[in-house]
C-alpha cells in the first residue's frame, strides 16, 4: 500500500506560490498604507492578495486529500496545519477588508483609524502566512535539505520577492493613484534579488560544508544532481539574474517582464523544493514501524473491500 504523504506532490508546490505570494502582496500593501498615510498599491493587486491566498489554500486542501472534511484542518490547535490554516483565513479576510478601502464608494472608505488597525493586522498575518510553508517543512526531521531554521528564511524572501513582483505586475494593469511606491518598487525587487541568490548560495554550502552527510548529499543534488539544471538556468539564472537585471531599467515593459520571470523563478523554487523532499532519512524505529503498517493485498482488507 502507498502512503499518500511519502513524499508531497506539485499542489503544495502551487499552494506554497500563491500563499506566500498573496501574503507577501497583503504585508507590502499594509506597509505602505501604514506608513505613507493611504493605500498606494494597484486596486487590482490589493484584491489579487487574498484570492491568491484563498487560491494557495484551496490547492493545499485538495494536496490533503478528502477535500469535503477540510474543515477538521481547523479543530487541532496543536496542530502546525491548523495554525497555518487559521491564519491562512485571517489573511483572506483582513485581505479584503484592506483593499476595500481604495473603494471610495464604501462608507468605510474614509474611516482612518480602523484602516490603520486593519493595515497592521494584515502585516502581521501574512508575514506568517509568507514564512509558514518553511516552518512547516524545516520541522521534518527526516527531510536532510528541508531540516533548519533557512528554510524559513528562504520562504520569506521568495514571499517577499514575488509578493513585491506581482505589485509590479498589477501596477501595470491597473495604475496606482500614486506612483510614490511603484516607481521604486522594482529597485527594491532587485535589491530582494540579490539577497536571495546569497541567500541560497550560503544555504546550499552550509549544507554541504556544516551538516550530516546526508544533508550534504542532498545539498550536492542542487549543484550537480538531477535537479541541478531546473535550479542554476531556471531559477538562478532566469528567475534571479535576469529579472535583477531588467528592473534596473527605466522601462516599464522590462521591468513587467522582469517582474514575470520573478514570478516564474518563485513558482519553479518551490516545485524544486517540495521535490528535494524526496530524499530523506529514516528515523529511528520508523522503519519496524512501516513495516507493521497493511500493505494492502491482506485477507482482512480485500474481505472489508468486499
Amino acid at each position: 500500500m502507498k502512503h499518500k504523504h511519502d513524499t508531497w506532490g506539485w499542489m503544495l508546490a502551487v499552494d506554497f506560490f500563491f500563499a506566500g505570494m498573496g501574503a507577501a502582496m497583503l504585508v507590502i500593501a499594509g506597509i505602505t498604507d501604514l506608513f505613507i498615510g493611504e493605500i498606494t498599491t494597484s486596486v487590482l493587486g490589493n484584491f489579487l492578495a487574498p484570492i491568491f491566498v484563498a487560491i494557495g489554500a484551496g490547492f493545499l486542501i485538495l494536496e490533503l486529500g478528502r477535500p469535503f472534511q477540510a474543515w477538521r484542518v481547523f479543530m487541532n490547535p496543536k496542530a502546525i496545519l491548523t495554525f497555518g490554516a487559521w491564519n491562512m483565513l485571517l489573511a483572506i479576510a483582513f485581505g479584503f477588508v484592506l483593499a476595500s478601502f481604495g473603494i471610495k464608494a464604501f462608507p468605510w472608505s474614509e474611516m482612518v483609524v480602523l484602516r490603520k488597525i486593519v493595515a497592521v493586522l494584515s502585516i502581521i498575518v501574512g508575514l506568517v502566512v509568507a514564512t509558514y510553508p518553511g516552518v512547516l517543512l524545516a520541522r521534518h526531521k527526516s527531510r536532510p535539505f528541508w531540516n533548519g531554521p533557512g528554510m524559513m528564511v528562504i520562504f520569506l524572501m521568495s514571499s517577499l520577492v514575488t509578493g513585491a513582483a506581482a505589485h509590479i505586475a498589477c501596477g501595470f494593469f491597473v495604475p496606482a493613484p500614486t506612483e510614490v511606491v511603484l516607481a521604486k518598487l522594482p529597485y527594491f525587487v532587485a535589491a530582494l534579488l540579490f539577497f536571495q541568490i546569497l541567500i541560497w548560495i550560503g544555504y546550499i554550502m552550509i549544507k554541504i560544508d556544516g551538516t550530516t552527510e546526508r544533508e550534504a548529499k542532498a545539498a550536492e543534488r542542487w549543484l550537480k544532481g538531477d535537479i541541478s539544471g531546473s535550479f542554476k538556468i531556471g531559477f538562478l539564472v532566469c528567475g534571479n539574474v535576469l529579472p535583477l537585471i531588467l528592473l534596473l531599467f527605466s522601462n516599464t515593459t522590462a521591468q513587467v517582464i522582469g517582474a514575470i520571470l520573478v514570478l516564474f523563478g518563485g513558482l519553479l523554487m518551490r516545485h524544486l523544493v517540495v521535490k528535494a523532499g524526496e530524499d530523506r532519512t529514516w528515523l529511528p524505529g520508523e522503519l519496524n514501524y512501516r513495516s507493521k503498517l497493511p500493505t494492502g493485498d491482506e485477507e482482512f482488507l480485500k474481505a472489508w473491500k468486499c
